[in-house]
Order: structure tokens, then sequence, then C-alpha cells
């Protein structure tokens, strides 16, 4: 089921609100975040408009154009059951009579392929507002959700999601790469939806990486059974019968393909991918070119069209579409690389060289880089400097490596770059830290990496879209962003020391542990044992605040052994003891 039903979100042009015509007041606090989170909306930052509205909603919870535009939020965020919980709140309980609700919930429910459901709700709207602002498009899904549930064989919703639950992870198998889990589960969604056509398409790709090719041919043949013009069963036959050799084949195939008329970007996408995978490039470098009209900010469209470009030799136009793609994404590290093959192309042409249609660079450079950040890794701090300073491209490499692998190889990078204090990688670090896609905990590990070799303060950040300056002092450190094991052995000291001591030993206690993980991230040590942990951080609240509890005692009462205890505590203490004070208690 396609995303492009989602609950719509109704503001006005000022910030106003208006619904049906009249304008709803309501309380000047809930009004004012309202109106905050519509600004963050028009900006594109969702995620902080929705703290600013669940704000305004908790202020006036019987509003119900606030609530109905919350929905809105969470919905066009991906959190469809939350969504339709409040909408369904609003009928039950705040406003029958908005109507827009019960679209919603025929749209939330379709989202959740919950086809039953979904009929019904835009049945109900239709019942109330025949002529209503949407009365249109839910009469043509009534429609369509009509045809999919006999499709579907009338099936409950029930029987229905647990079938695409098994579909959903078949894909999930097909896109790793695991064919044969793939092969199991999209037979059992065939079996039991016989004309579930995506699941049919996708089985016979399984069969045709697993090597079936026969087998791949028979189901796209059967797909065609059920639907001639199916746009990916062609596109498949063409792909199958060239693997098999029957050129005539593939010409039939193709002259199908050539015929076929469409402004739907996954299926023009499909198609063209399949000029190129024929090495038809001429007719890719067009079917591309029609999907820029439709999207020029589609940073793969403007690969794929620059690709199919250079594969049919128009190397000026490759660079041209190159050069845009580079100006859209100033984060790509791909069109750099094609820029200066083609460049090389005006000079001395290699007719043998050819890209894939891929967004990613060639396995050959990915395989040259990969090596060289190995062997950086491996060099002394005075080679890795020269090497800097000689070669343009290292920092390109590195920050390719931490894309690569945001994980173990951007590990091994940081490693190597905090023991040999690289401040000369300071702007790669810098530039990685305000990407989208980077996980907050790997950009507060950056801070503290730029903190360790020396670089400037403030650093900039990322962090959930809103960029802001921080300071090693001034970085919030979310418990949502600490580990599990973190989080047990403070509650668990807690635990242990409630009653025994006077207030406020808890807040002191917090902020021991937060400077510790502070002060040690991002090589904070292994909790091994959260008793021994948790020992060790009472024993340090009572080295800190004169209160009496020796190591014998903390030991027998957390049931350990006395020199694990003080171990913890000294590490604990090495990291705190130079910005932690704390005032006398007694017990």
């Amino acid at each position: 089921m396609g995303d492009g039903h989602r609950l719509p979100v109704l503001y006005n042009e000022v910030g106003g609100i208006n619904m049906s015509n009249k304008v709803v007041a309501f309380d000047r606090g809930a009004e004012f975040y309202f109106n905050l989170g519509y600004k963050y909306i028009r900006k594109g930052k969702l995620k902080t408009a929705l703290r600013y509205v669940e704000k305004a909603v908790s202020l006036n919870p019987n509003d119900s154009f606030i609530q109905f535009n919350y929905a809105g939020l969470l919905s066009e965020q991906g959190d469809i059951d939350r969504s339709t919980e409040v909408l369904v709140n609003i009928v039950k309980n705040i406003d029958p009579d908005y109507l827009e609700c019960y679209f919603g919930l025929g749209c939330n429910y379709m989202q959740l392929q919950k086809i039953k459901k979904s009929l019904e709700y835009f049945s109900i709207y239709l019942e109330k507002a025949p002529d209503g602002e949407f009365a249109e498009e839910a009469e043509e899904l009534l429609e369509m959700l009509t045809m999919i549930k006999d499709a579907n064989n009338d099936l409950d919703d029930e029987e229905i999601e647990k079938i695409y639950k098994i579909e959903e992870e078949a894909i999930e198998h097909l896109e790793k790469r695991e064919y044969e889990k793939a092969t199991r589960k999209f037979e059992i969604v065939v079996k039991m939806l016989p004309n579930a056509i995506p699941a049919r398409n996708n089985l016979s790709l399984a069969y045709y990486y697993l090597g079936f090719l026969d087998k791949a041919i028979e189901l796209a043949r059967e797909v065609l059974s059920y639907e001639e013009s199916n746009v990916h069963a062609n596109c498949n036959l063409a792909i199958f019968y060239n693997k098999q050799g029957t050129i005539s084949w593939v010409k039939r195939q193709v002259s199908i393909i050539n015929k076929i008329q469409t402004d739907n970007e996954d299926l023009l996408y499909k198609i063209g991918d399949t000029y190129g995978g024929l090495g038809k490039h001429n007719s890719a470098y067009k079917t591309f070119r029609k999907l820029l009209t439709l999207d020029f900010n589609n940073p793969v469209y403007l690969h794929f069209a620059a690709v199919s470009a250079f594969n049919s030799r128009r190397y000026k136009e490759s660079i041209n579409l190159w050069e845009k793609l580079s100006n859209l994404d100033k984060g790509n590290m791909i069109s750099d690389y094609f820029l200066e093959a083609a460049k090389s192309q005006l000079d001395v042409e290699n007719e043998d060289l050819y890209f894939s249609y891929i967004y990613q660079l060639p396995k050959e450079e990915i395989k040259n880089r990969l090596d060289f950040i190995y062997k950086f890794i491996e060099m002394q701090g005075a080679e890795c400097r020269k090497e800097l300073a000689n070669n343009k491209h290292v920092p390109d490499i590195i920050y390719f490596g931490m894309d690569f692998d945001k994980y173990f190889l951007r590990k091994l990078l940081y490693n190597k770059i905090k023991s040999d204090r690289l401040i000369e990688i300071e702007h790669v670090i810098r530039k990685f830290m305000l990407r989208d896609d980077v996980e907050n905990y790997i950009k507060m590990e950056s801070v503290f990496l730029l903190n360790s070799i020396g670089a400037k303060e403030p650093y900039t950040v990322n962090f959930d879209g809103e960029v802001r300056n921080v300071t090693i002092d001034s970085l919030d450190f979310p418990e949502s962003q600490w580990k599990e094991s973190w989080i047990k052995v403070k509650r668990r000291a807690l635990h242990m020391m409630r009653g025994l001591y006077k207030r406020p030993y808890k807040k002191i206690v917090e902020d021991i542990w937060y400077e510790f993980i502070k002060s040690t991230f991002p090589e904070v040590p292994e909790i091994d044992d959260i008793n021994v942990w948790a020992a060790a951080l009472e024993y340090i609240y009572c080295r800190l605040c004169n209160a009496e509890a020796s190591e014998h005692y903390l030991a027998e009462k957390y049931n350990i052994m006395p020199v694990l205890l003080l171990e913890k505590a000294e590490l604990i203490n090495n990291a705190i003891k130079s910005k932690f004070q704390c005032k006398k208690e007694k017990k």
C-alpha cells in the first residue's frame, strides 16, 4: 500500500485556525504553543513541531482542532497507531461531528493495511459529508479498497495483517539477499493470496537470484496471465530472457516495454533500470530524463541520468548532471569521483568503460578506498600527517570510510584520530556531525573526539534536525541515549540506598553517575556486574559526603567482593574528581 494518503494537517497561512469557516478560540497558552509548532512545520522541522503541538494538547486536551492536527503530525511522522488513537478519542469523547476525523481514520487504517476498517470509515465519512472536502477522494479510495478486498478473498483484516507481515518479512530477506528465506515466505503469501501480484513478482525475482531461471520465468508469465500490462513482470521477463540468452524473446519484451506510457515514478524507475541492465543506454537516458521532469531534486534520478548519459557517450551531459548532483547534495560522496572519470573521457576516451546503475561508487573504487583506510590506520602519526599534506583526497576518503561503516570502521578511525591527535581531520568530523542520518550518540562521540584532539569549542552539531553550538560542559547527555546497563546501575544503587540517607542523596548520586558516564564517554568501561558498579557508586557517594559506610559493609550488602568494589570505585573517582564537589552530609 502506498503512503500517498496521509491524514491532512489543516493549518491556514497566517497560523490561525479554521474549521468549517469558524474561528475556534482557545486558551492563550495552548494557542501560543500551537502556533509555534506551526512555524516549525513550515520550516520542515516536524519533530520540533510535534513537541510544541504536544504541549498545546496538554494545555487544552479537549480542543478537537488541536487534537486533529496533532493526529496529522503523528501520521506524517509514521506513528499511525498513536494518530489513530487520537482520532478515535475525538469522535468518541470530544466532537463526534468533526467529520474530517472519519476520513483521517480511513487513511490511517489504509496505512495500517486494515482494509475493512478503512472501508468502514470512508463510508461513514461519505454518509455524513457527501459533499465534503475529501468526498471525491474518499469515493476513489473506496472503489480501490473494494477491489483489494475482493482480491484478498474477503479475508478479515486480522488474517490479511498476518499475511502482510509475512510479506514484509519476505521483502526484508530479499533486500538482505537471503533468497531462500525470502522464497519460503513469498510462497506462503502466494498460496494464501493467489492474486497477490507484487508477491508473485518478488517471488520470481527470488528464484532468479537463486539461479532457478525457468521457475522465475514461469512465475513472471503467471503474473501476466492475471495482468497483461504489469510493468514489473514485463521488465523482469526481459532481464530473465537476457540471462537465458534467448535474444528473440528479449527483443519481444523490449518492444512491449517501449510501448508503455506512464508518469508513475516507480514504474519509470523500473523501466529505466531494466533498459540499463540490458545495455540499452539511450533508452535508459530518455527514461531517466523523464523522471527528472517529475522530480528534479531526486539525487538518485540525477545520478542514474548521468550514468545513462555517460554510458551512451554523452560525456558533457553527464558532467552537467553530476555537477548538479554535487550542488544538490553537497554531502554525497560519489559525484566527485564520476565527474573526474567523465572529464577524463573528454581527453582520452576509454571505449570499454561503462558504469553500473547503482547509487554508489564502483566496487573497485570502494575496495581501493577501504584498502587505503586500513593502511592509514596502521601508519605512524608522522606518516599520517605526511599523507594528509601530500594527498588532497585523504580527508574525503576518511569521510567515505566513516559513512561506509558508521559503527566498526568509524570507531577504528576515531581511535586512530584520537591516539595520534590528528587535528588535520577536524573539518571532516565537524562535517560528519551535521548530517541528519548520523545517530545522536555518534555525534556526541564526535564532540568528545574533537575535544580530545584539541579542536576549539564550540562544536556545531545537528541534533534531531536542530543545529546548535555545544561545549563539553554544556552538552546534554539525555538518559534516552544511555545504554540499559548504565541506567540499571543507577537504579540499583538508589534502590539499595532508599531510606538510609537524607535528601538530596538521590540528586547527588545521579550527578555522580552522570558525570562518570559523561567524562568517560565514548569509552565508558563495560558494565559486567550491576551490583559491583552500584556498590561502587554508593561508596563514592559516602566518601564525598562523609557518610559512614565501609567497603566491607557495602560488599556484604551487595553480596560482592570488597576488592571488586574498590576497583570500580577508583575508576569512578578518577573520572569525576576534577569537577565533582559535594557538601558534607550525615546519616
